[in-house]
């Protein structure tokens, strides 16, 4: 029998979570980086209404190409190449309108010959030009964490030649170009992870390590303050590696990437992590399968996501999404958007949806999601009737969600009980 004392904690703590689903612009085709440069592992950034994005792997070579894009002309212009020399799964973020780029392999200019670096450039829109700063007094590495935060810079893990996965964390001061070690990273070594910083903290996690389950889903919160770390809350979803990220209005986003079998998941998949209430949203993924190590960058408040490879194809489009004003987000639970019938609730086998014809979101998908975000059930809308066969459920409370190509219209509440 289900506690109706616990169900109504359940339904009132978890309204949040469903009110967090924006309802916001879908994701929109613009005009990708020109030919041929089509890569993976490359960086993006954006200053001043001016996106950028510089080096990484194509399928046949490292590249030191740059370019810039323009929203207003949605176009792209080439620059001069990267003075670094040829960069692939190198990193980077941007503070006070200078990007900060380094790390990762690649040639020197005038050499052929392919290292891995421990190097640090900062990127001055105004004048155009790159400066090369103090070299982290770390290994050499491939695609570690990368994140500014106050006028610093937060690096760590990665994979290093000879060595493999690290654990290692370091502060960059800007200000004085100075590199500090701090505590080790307090769980596996692991390479590729995901990172941003939000509020008075720094966030790293998921990745890909040499201990099982190899591929991640854990969490963790770096505390610059007193130099210490806090295990939050997982993602709830699989593990993943090679994603983008990025934090805007005081919100984390992790956007597509490999599962947890290191390998393009079936969609892209695109989250938003509340630090404060130690929360994961789950928002609309981008159009086709995730991508492998895409670019992305943020100009006035849409986020773009740039190349990447998808199932070992690299042929992929360019796509931008409106993050909106957070403060203004709002969902009607009642789902006046679609005139939908939802029976029985409480089901026990079978859940039944119904609506009228002429509000059909065809193509939308169905999906049930548990107490914790998980997504426990998924179908997709093709007539008047549905209906959701899930015998295998246990007992509980679940949330059903009508997703459209261009929003979630309808969130209800349903319970799963014993037959």
């Amino acid at each position: 029998m289900i506690d109706t004392q616990n169900l109504k904690f359940l339904i009132i703590t978890h309204f949040l979570f469903l009110t967090h689903f924006s309802l916001v612009a879908q994701w929109t085709e613009v005009s990708p980086p020109p030919e041929p440069f089509r890569t993976d592992h490359s960086f993006g950034f954006a200053i001043d209404g001016t996106g950028y994005i510089l080096t990484g792997k194509t399928p046949d070579e490292l590249s030191a190409a740059f370019f810039s894009y323009s929203p207003d002309t949605d176009a792209w212009t080439q620059l001069p190449d990267f003075p670094g020399g040829t960069r692939g799964f190198g990193i980077g973020d941007v503070w006070e309108d200078k990007a900060y780029f380094g790390f990762g392999t690649g040639t020197s200019p005038g050499d052929s010959v392919e290292e891995q670096k421990n190097d640090l450039w900062e990127f001055d829109p105004l004048s155009g030009k790159w400066t090369e700063l103090t070299s982290c007094p770390c290994n050499p590495r491939l695609h570690p964490s990368f994140v500014t935060h106050k006028g610093n810079i937060y690096l760590g893990l990665g994979s290093g030649s000879g060595i493999g996965n690290l654990d290692d964390w370091w502060v960059y001061n800007i200000e004085s170009d100075t590199w500090t070690q701090k505590v080790d990273f307090p769980s596996h070594a692991r390479h590729h992870p995901y990172q941003f910083a939000i509020g008075d903290f720094v966030y790293a996690g998921f990745g890909h390590g040499s201990v099982e389950p190899k591929i991640y889903d854990s969490w963790f919160q770096y505390n610059p303050e007193n130099d210490s770390w806090l295990e939050v809350a997982s993602i709830p979803s699989q593990g993943r590696v090679a994603g983008t990220q990025f934090s805007h209005n005081g919100f984390g986003y992790v956007l597509s990437g490999d599962g947890d079998d290191h390998d393009s998941m079936e969609t892209g998949e695109f989250w938003k992590y509340d630090g404060e209430l130690d929360q994961w949203e789950e928002l609309p993924p981008h159009p086709g399968s995730s991508r492998w190590a895409p670019a992305s960058f943020i100009i006035d408040d849409e986020v773009y996501i740039i190349n990447g490879s998808s199932f070992g194809n690299y042929d992929v489009k360019t796509y931008k999404y409106d993050l909106g004003d957070p403060s203004t987000e709002t969902v009607d639970i009642s789902g006046k958007n679609i005139n939908l019938e939802v029976y029985p609730n409480p089901f026990t086998t079978q859940l039944t949806l119904k609506w009228k014809e002429s509000d059909i979101p065809t193509g939308a998908l169905i999906r049930l999601l548990d107490p914790y975000g998980r997504i426990v059930y998924q179908s997709t809308i093709n007539s008047t009737g549905t209906q959701l066969l899930v015998p295998d459920l246990i007992s509980g409370v679940y949330f059903l969600d009508v997703m459209t190509q261009d929003a979630y219209h309808k969130k209800q509440v349903v319970l799963k009980i014993d037959e």
